[in-house]
C-alpha cells in the first residue's frame, strides 16, 4: 500500500517531464489552485483535455 501516496507523486513528476519534452509544454501542477473555479474543477474530476498528440 502507497500512503503516502509517493507513487502517484512519481507519476506526476515523469509526466511533467514528458510532457516539457515531447510537446514543449511547461506545466507546474498546483499552480492555479488557489483560483475558485480551477479548484471546482478540480473537485469534481473534470481533469480531461483533448490535446492533439
Amino acid at each position: 500500500m502507497d500512503f503516502l501516496g509517493l507513487r502517484t507523486l512519481s507519476v506526476i513528476e515523469e509526466s511533467e517531464k514528458l510532457i516539457k519534452e515531447y510537446k514543449g509544454v511547461d506545466l507546474e501542477f498546483d499552480k492555479d489552485m488557489k483560483d475558485p473555479k480551477v479548484y471546482k474543477l478540480w473537485a469534481d474530476g473534470k481533469t480531461v483535455r483533448n490535446i492533439p498528440v
